[in-house]
């Protein structure tokens, strides 16, 4: 609220003429602005990159710095030429700049900004211009050469803000000759040499860099495309000057491509450069005289222990607590026993009849085969007329049902021969046509361990559920072209069953820290159905367990590959996926993993 002596000054300050409410709401809007704590006026640069995005990619413009006035202003350097569709922003063509006055509220901003994720996670903050703080993304610039006796503390503070940025939720920094700049964040990386950070930030982008060429990660980032966050890769280094091949290198860096270097070596190719004139330091090519800001190794250390003293639990020593005697879950019930079986109908893979030791059941007709698997799979109702309207799309002869009948039969008996009295396939006088109760299939094995594995603990359940899954080596029924299966839904059903055992299977390994048993069980089903979001998923989770961030990258890209190559698959990833993908590559991924 503007007080009656504020408005006397103004007044003043105009003589002869009135106030206008509209210098009022300005007025306000300044000193609200200057009352903001520097994360709202963060927040503040971030809206309003996200607001103009769209519109600059659009014209086949991109945001190289931004400048946050202390009035709240935000004045954008572009490159390329556009023009704000927006009244609110104002074009400075010679400049090439784009301005958001201080009176547009956040509010105003917040409908465009939605449109968009944020379009430049490696902006950072390089220091005071008069005017305010100025800030590069250091991607889209590509390069930026630092030319002071001052660089080291330059370039700390220019990793150790990228370690702490509200941006950068899912990038990586690389940093050399800096110490330890992590500030509690495991996308904070500190290598040798500049050639193992460049080879570090190019395992770290991927694909990123090649599917960039074509428009750039601004607008790829603006248009959500594929769902992904196309986080860069930042490489800060000090002392380098003598890795005179690597530096070479960076003149082939493009900006926009996923990834920026900040260092204090002459050459590259840097067309931005923050030089020390001797009496102050010159950002080229904008030609900004500015502060930059410093960082001492002494200063980052103190603000980790910070940030660790932070994370860590209170601990209230004058409050007495009772305690509670330790307690061991106990399991009651009676340990898994397989049901008895002779002979096993595989069906989890291609189809075939084994006995406990492999050997396989050889049948001389491959309906006798067909047979067996369709009883199997219908002990409920085995009637010889619902086996013949399965197998045979037109009406079969008697004769040649039986001789199936008859050759199953036998197949099964060379191999296992029946208790006395019995037969694998009942031989009854009615439309009957039952399976002996010890042939069974590898699906029946599977889901009583299922069942039974159900609120077991994590070993408990491991030792269960992991021989059900051993039986499976593809999907069910590959290989054959019987239509009864899918026609009744069947390979759907046990599709199904595999996942599902194998996600459980999975989550026990993964509470118990067995990565390996993850990976295992994951791959089992991920068999029958490769695009699997919940398997993906525990696949990324298992190698952010292990810190192995190329692996999470690896397991996303072979589910957009599993995407690409299933016709019948969403065009877009699931936004489950999408959101981990983000947490886990995240800043925080040490702590959440």
């Amino acid at each position: 609220m503007i007080d009656a002596r504020r408005r006397r000054q103004l007044r003043s300050a105009l003589p002869g003429a009135r106030v206008p409410a509209t210098s009022l709401r300005a007025v306000r809007t300044e000193m609200l602005l200057r009352s903001l704590d520097p994360t709202e006026r963060l927040a503040r640069l971030d809206l309003a990159l996200r607001a103009a995005a769209p519109d600059l990619v659009a014209q086949g413009a991109v945001v190289l710095a931004a400048l946050l006035g202390d009035s709240g202003d935000v004045r954008l350097y572009v490159r390329g030429a556009a023009v704000p569709n927006d009244d609110r922003w104002h074009l400075d063509l010679l400049a090439s700049t784009w301005t958001l006055p201080a009176a547009v509220g956040l509010e105003a901003l917040a409908a465009a900004a939605r449109e968009c994720a944020a379009p430049c996670p490696a902006i950072v903050h390089l220091g005071s211009v008069p005017q305010g703080e100025l800030f590069v993304d250091l991607e889209a610039v590509g390069v930026l050469s630092v030319d002071s006796p001052h660089a080291e503390p330059i370039l700390r503070a220019v990793a150790a803000s990228l370690a702490a940025s509200p941006f950068i939720e899912a990038g990586r920094v690389f940093t050399v000759g800096l110490c330890e700049v992590e500030l509690g964040d495991a996308a904070s990386e500190s290598l040798d040499t500049l050639d193992a950070a460049l080879d570090a930030a190019a395992l770290a982008l991927g694909s990123t860099t090649a599917v960039a060429a074509s428009e750039g990660t601004f607008a790829l980032r603006t248009h959500g495309t594929g769902g992904e966050a196309w986080e860069p890769a930042v490489v800060v280094a000090s002392g380098v000057a003598g890795e005179r091949s690597s530096i070479g290198a960076l003149a082939a860096v493009i900006g926009g491509r996923g990834l920026g270097v900040a260092l204090d070596a002459p050459g590259g190719g840097a067309a931005w450069v923050l030089r020390f004139d001797g009496s102050a330091h010159v950002l080229s090519p904008l030609g900004l005289r500015l502060q930059p800001q410093g960082l001492g190794d002494a200063d980052v250390k103190a603000v980790a222990e910070l940030v660790a003293a932070a994370g860590s639990p209170l601990v209230v020593d004058d409050v007495s607590r009772p305690q509670l005697p330790p307690q061991s879950v106990v399991d009651h019930r009676a340990p898994f026993v397989e049901q008895p079986w002779s002979l096993v109908v595989r069906v989890l893979g291609p189809i075939e009849v084994v006995d406990r030791t492999g050997r396989a059941v050889e049948f001389e007709r491959s309906k006798s085969m067909e047979l067996v698997a369709w009883l199997v799979q219908h002990r409920r109702r085995p009637t010889r007329a619902a086996a013949r309207t399965a197998l045979w799309d037109l009406d079969v002869r008697d004769a040649t049902f039986a001789n199936v009948v008859s050759d199953a039969r036998r197949a099964m008996a060379r191999v296992v021969t029946p208790a006395s009295g019995a037969e694998w396939i009942a031989r009854t006088l009615t439309d009957e046509l039952p399976l002996h109760s010890e042939v069974v299939s590898d699906a029946e094995l599977l889901a009583a361990r299922v069942h039974h594995a159900q609120g077991l603990g994590d070993a408990a359940a491991i030792a269960v559920l992991r021989p059900g899954l051993e039986w499976v080596v593809a999907l069910p029924f590959s290989g054959t072209s019987y239509l009864w299966t899918d026609a009744e839904g069947l390979a759907s059903s046990l599709v199904l069953l595999v996942t599902g055992a194998a996600c459980r299977l999975a989550e026990h390994y993964l509470a118990i820290g067995d990565v390996d048993g993850v990976f295992w069980a994951t791959g089992q089903g991920l068999q029958v159905l490769s695009g699997h979001e919940e398997l993906i998923a525990l696949r990324m989770r298992a190698h952010a367990r292990h810190g192995d961030r190329a692996g999470v990258r690896h397991e996303w890209e072979s589910y957009e590959r599993a995407l690409a190559a299933d016709p019948w698959a969403a065009a877009e990833p699931a936004p489950k996926l999408v959101a981990l993908r983000r947490e886990l590559l995240g800043s925080a991924v040490g702590a959440r993993a």
